[in-house]
């Protein structure tokens, strides 16, 4: 059974090829994708974007738990879809078009056994509440909730922070985890990217949800970040921060929805049915590598993975912000409890900002009271990237530990005080940063490497060049950006009359919304003590702190907002080795909890920390 895809290029269909493998994976991996987008050119797809899947004479589009989604038609796939020949398929917004231009035809043959399964896993069906989704195969729709599970429910606890394997049985109304040796799920102390009271695992109504504990890194389930309570099924699996400790949940009597769906788990098609097409893939067709033809086109991206998505449905108004009250919930103490409202009236859409203290963002610029957008505008409320569209609704995009940045052809030019004509600083330089990485600007003095960090974070822009933070214009969207950067100069601008507790308790006061509470604010002023090593020196002033119990402080003055990208000037300058040794490996671990950190550095003895070394010489890469 063979399907025929071409490039949709400015309207043009171009580079058609045909596959007949019973999987197609669509990404940017060429060892395990046949459809292969370049990364330069394309970078909301994924390593393993998507596939379409030959089942029953039938071809079907999933989506792969791709960080950007998958669109069908303009419409997201959650579900294994039926493809047709003029299908319009995108993978992330504004990323690759492919179309089906052709499908061999084959007769009709006698109905099979799992038929049933395929045509209840392309039914359309209407979003609902987690607490509504659909209940095993094996239980009864109509039965009521029972008071605990019919069998033991287990969670198996691996990875950073636990020596081996643990398995835990929930036979508790509440289960918690993190660095306090005192609970139940305790994690090795040492397992920094934990909070030490992180997440619990809870009973409620015969089920068991997961929920964060306002934890400094975040909880994933299924690698998407939770804003509130999340119903769990068996297999999910749950992170304690990006990279950290692993739970798994084991309750065979509530497998997950017999459908795939927004969770991330793969549903729809038996597991051993994919693990043999997924087999078979391996010896058909050469990839099929599709590169852009065009410039660079910056339309504003994502930037992040789908934090949650939210259809109008019967209403045509939808509140945001950290409230409970909230139609989309947003997490995060740089958000207001009523942030914004969107309303949608007979497809016109528009935006409300709510006196919200950090403001809310469309295309770059704050608003103020009401306006209109269209599909393809960008909106910013902190770490948050939505899209909203009349049909599919809200869609929220989550940056925090998906921050890329790419820079441009980027060139600084000052004018010679000394003679006529200019000074060149920065010499078309290009680079990617990755999201998460540890990265390091070398080079002697004069070469560069703090022109260069102040034109990547918008201190000192570029006299020319681009610089794209997940491919949104720094430049044009400095104001919405900065919320996500955090900048420790090499000097520290911190009052040394005050203790640690006392500066970042105002820090916190100044930047975070005005409407948190006191134990919220008490809560993040301890985390951030806690992941900066500052816990012993909460009420000491900072005058009679050491150097690197400083620069300490100063890392926690912007820890505190959470920001995505952390940028250091000489941050180890004047610090003995032991000290500077200490320090770095304190940066190490703020990367590996999900930010990127990118400093400048003389010192070469700790380069063996960094994942990415920039050595810059006379303003060249």
């Amino acid at each position: 059974m063979q399907i025929t895809f071409a490039e949709e290029i400015k309207g043009q269909q171009l580079n058609e090829r045909s596959f007949d493998a019973p999987v197609v994976a669509v990404g940017r991996n060429p060892a395990t994708c046949k459809i292969v987008f370049d990364q330069k050119q394309w970078p909301t797809v994924s390593r393993r974007h998507a596939q379409f899947q030959l089942h029953n004479d039938s071809w079907f589009l999933a989506d792969s738990g791709s960080t950007y989604g998958t669109f069908l038609n303009g419409q997201l796939v959650k579900e294994p879809t039926k493809v047709e020949v003029g299908s319009r398929l995108q993978f992330g917004p504004d990323g690759p078009i492919l179309v089906v231009t052709r499908i061999e035809s084959k007769p009709d043959k006698p109905l099979e056994a799992d038929e049933t399964l395929i045509e209840e896993a392309t039914r359309v069906s209407s979003p609902a509440p987690i607490p509504d989704l659909r209940a095993s195969v094996q239980a009864s729709p109509t039965q009521a909730p029972k008071s605990k599970p019919a069998e033991p429910v287990f969670v198996e606890l691996s990875g950073l922070g636990t020596a081996r394997l643990q398995r835990i049985e929930l036979n508790k109304e509440v289960i918690r985890f993190g660095r306090d040796q005192a609970l139940e799920g305790a994690i090795d102390a040492a397992a920094a990217v934990v909070s030490r009271r992180h997440a619990e695992i809870r009973r409620q109504n015969g089920r068991f949800v997961v929920v964060d504990l306002g934890s400094f890194n975040g909880t994933l389930v299924n690698h998407r970040r939770i804003a509130e309570p999340e119903l769990l099924h068996h297999n999910d699996r749950i992170e304690l921060g990006p990279g950290g400790p692993t739970i798994r949940y084991l309750d065979p009597a509530n497998p997950p929805p017999p459908i795939a769906n927004e969770r991330g788990q793969n549903a729809g098609v038996p597991s051993g049915e994919l693990a043999r097409l997924a087999a078979a893939s391996s010896d058909h067709l050469a990839t099929m590598v599709l590169r852009s033809e065009s410039p660079l086109q910056i339309t504003g991206g994502a930037g992040g993975g789908m934090f949650t998505e939210r259809p109008f449905g019967s209403t045509s108004r939808m509140t945001i912000g950290r409230g409970e009250e909230c139609n989309i919930r947003l997490d995060g103490l740089l958000i207001s409890n009523r942030q914004a409202v969107v309303v949608n009236t007979n497809s016109n859409l528009t935006i409300e900002d709510l006196n919200s203290t950090n403001g809310t963002y469309v295309n770059g610029a704050r608003i103020t009271g009401r306006k209109s957008i269209r599909p393809e505008d960008v909106i910013q409320i902190g770490p948050f990237v939505l899209r909203v569209h009349p049909q599919r609704g809200v869609t929220v995009f989550d940056t925090r530990a998906k921050t890329r940045i790419d820079v441009f052809q980027v060139t600084k030019e000052v004018s010679n005080r000394s003679g006529p004509g200019k000074i060149r600083l920065l010499d078309e330089v290009c680079l990617s940063i990755q999201p998460n990485e540890f990265v390091g600007m070398l080079g002697p003095s004069g070469a560069g490497k703090s022109t260069l960090m102040d034109s990547l974070n918008g201190m000192r822009p570029a006299s020319s060049g681009q610089v794209l933070v997940n491919n949104l214009d720094l430049y044009q969207h400095l104001e919405s950006l900065k919320l996500s950067i955090g900048y420790v100069p090499q000097d520290d601008i911190i009052h040394r009359e005050l203790t640690v507790y006392r500066t970042l308790y105002y820090v916190a006061r100044l930047r975070l919304s005005r409407d948190i509470s006191a134990k919220e604010i008490n809560q993040i002023v301890a985390e951030v003590m806690d992941v900066t090593g500052l816990s012993e020196r909460r009420d000491v002033p900072i005058a009679q702190l050491s150097g690197g119990q400083r620069k300490r402080v100063s890392i926690a003055v912007e820890l505190i907002t959470k920001p995505s990208v952390i940028f250091l000037d000489e941050p180890t300058s004047g610090l003995d080795p032991a000290t500077e040794e200490k320090v770095m490996k304190l940066f190490r671990q703020i990367a590996e909890s999900g930010r990127t950190v990118i400093l400048t550095t003389h010192a070469m003895e700790n380069v063996k920390l960094f994942d990415k070394i920039v050595l810059l010489m006379r303003g060249k890469l």
